[in-house]
């Protein structure tokens, strides 16, 4: 008896144990976009919204019919079984078809209806066989259900709700929709994209491209998980107007897609044509009253990433970033952009840290840091002056970090030949600037190198807020592309001694590089 027990105390669910299907059944596939309303759980708080995304539906032999993914918002790429009609008007399905199993929960996920229960204030199962579909020319709409009683997902053994439910569903077949291309032999031409981000309240500036084939303009690249899809609007010499809903793409492993919109920024729900406004002594577009979104919805707002303040400047410097210079590393993309070098091959150097947004150099417990982050190119002129600046920080006050930095006409080590900061000591950790002054004598493309050369065994060195602009005020040492020796020894707690002066034994660094005085 006791054997018995142990063995019926240790036995847990697996999906295994399920019917759950998984493969797409026999018969003839249709797709259907979604429509109707949802529920979904967000932050502890029901909440709802419009369907969206496909539906994929098989009508089988001996009229049977597969759905996948019943319930809008899970994920599980299973089906439901249900009949249809002899008229073919009605399909019905049984309720309690198993959906998916949850590995951590231990419990599987069934179809069934649930009702909003005004006492708890959340949705609670209703009792009930099954649901039944109306078919209408070509459409197939959900029976039965409004805003307080929907098609839903529970658990299998508690029954109670997901935290998804459908109602007022209607699938209609789904319209194939292109991508806009570009007509063979039209030109593209390289624009600076700047605006604001609304997700992460940073500036974000990358490079674009922009086309013209008689009245019509076309860009590329507008968002960064839509790098290679173009938009199409109309140019009238002062005014470019983009249509909101057009297509961008699929969402990869899933059943939405990308679509481009614009919103009227003072109310976010008015989906408007987005409108750009034409300056043609600066040859730029700008747009400062509407957010452009990156929606997975072709009619309702639903944003993957929102820009506001939006400029694009025709580059005449091709593919390199003209003064002024900003960049705060609002994503992974723009971090892209900077070449890292991990000069000492070891296995730690510059990342991207996501939930910070900066650029970090992580420390190596045995190397000390020979890393480069190096700017994408730059334009600069003969003649003027520029501050380089950015901002730096460390883990905190008692563990310092150092850095260099140098400027080259190429993006290598060896092409960093212009001391632009010596190497310095960052011993807080607050983010705090760092700038000098720079000029070159010959027009062209330049790069900022920013050198970690932290001691071993330390944190790690943060740095944001890069920039280049026109220099516009004094006090600031200048440096020029003809200097290439820094003669300062430092030693590792960041202690500077002049060129020739004798060294007490110990290890220095010159150039970032180490040597030892014995």
């Amino acid at each position: 008896m006791l054997l018995l027990l142990s063995t019926v105390m240790s036995w847990a669910a697996s999906a295994s144990d399920y019917n759950i299907v998984t493969a797409q059944p026999e018969g003839e596939l249709r797709t259907y976009d979604r429509g109707g309303n949802k529920y979904y759980v967000y932050d502890d708080y029901v909440r709802g919204g419009a369907q969206v995304g496909t539906i994929d539906i098989v009508f089988g032999a001996d009229n049977k019919v597969w759905l996948k993914r019943p319930v809008s918002g899970l994920e599980f790429d299973s089906w439901v079984e249900g009949n249809l009609s002899a008229d073919g008007k009605t399909i019905t399905v049984a309720l309690g078809q198993v959906l998916a199993f949850d590995s951590e929960a231990k419990q599987a996920i069934k179809l069934g209806m649930v009702e909003y229960d005004d006492e708890y204030e959340e949705f609670a199962p209703t009792s009930g066989t099954e649901v039944t579909y109306t078919v209408s020319d070509d459409a197939i709409s959900l029976n039965g259900t409004g805003r307080y009683l929907c098609l839903g997902a529970v658990w299998y053994d508690s029954n109670t709700w997901v935290g998804f439910a459908d109602y007022n569903s209607k699938y209609t077949p789904k319209i194939t929709e292109e991508l806009v291309t570009l007509p063979q032999g039209v030109e593209t031409q390289t624009y600076k994209f700047r605006g604001m981000d609304y997700m992460s309240s940073k500036e974000i500036a990358y490079n674009v491209e922009v086309a013209f084939d008689g009245q019509d303009m076309y860009m590329k690249g507008l968002f960064s998980d839509t790098p290679d899809a173009w938009v199409k609007g109309t140019f009238n010499g002062q005014t470019a107007t983009f249509a909101s809903s057009q297509f961008l793409g699929k969402v990869p492993q899933k059943t939405v897609s990308y679509y481009f919109m614009a919103v009227n920024r003072m109310n976010t729900s008015e989906i408007q044509d987005f409108v750009l406004t034409y300056d043609e002594a600066t040859s730029t577009f700008s747009n400062s009253t509407q957010f452009i979104v990156l929606s997975t919805a072709k009619t309702t707002v639903y944003l993957t990433q929102a820009i506001s303040d939006i400029s694009l400047s025709f580059s005449k410097t091709g593919a390199a970033y003209p003064v002024p210079y900003k960049e705060t590393f609002g994503s992974a993309n723009n971090f892209n952009e900077f070449t890292v070098i991990n000069a000492n091959g070891d296995n730690t150097t510059w990342t991207y840290n996501q939930m910070s947004e900066r650029a970090e150099y992580n420390w190596s417990k045995t190397n000390s840091g020979d890393d480069w982050l190096i700017t994408p190119a730059i334009f600069l002129e003969a003649g003027k002056e520029y501050v380089f600046s950015f901002g730096a920080r460390g883990f905190s006050a008692s563990i310092p970090e150092k850095f260099e930095v140098k400027m080259g006409a190429a993006n290598s080590v060896d092409a960093m030949t212009v001391n632009v900061i010596e190497n310095t000591v960052v011993n807080s950790g607050d983010l705090t600037t760092y700038g000098a002054k720079v000029a070159v004598e010959t027009d062209g493309n330049y790069y900022f190198g920013i050198h970690a050369v932290s001691d071993a065994d330390n944190m790690m060195l943060a740095v944001d807020n890069i920039s280049v602009d026109d220099a516009a005020a004094s006090g600031i040492h200048t440096q020029k592309m003809t200097t290439a020796a820094n003669e300062t020894i430092y030693s590792l707690n960041g202690s500077a001694f002049s060129a020739g002066k004798a060294l007490p034994k110990g290890i220095y660094v010159k150039n970032g590089k180490k040597f030892i005085v014995q």
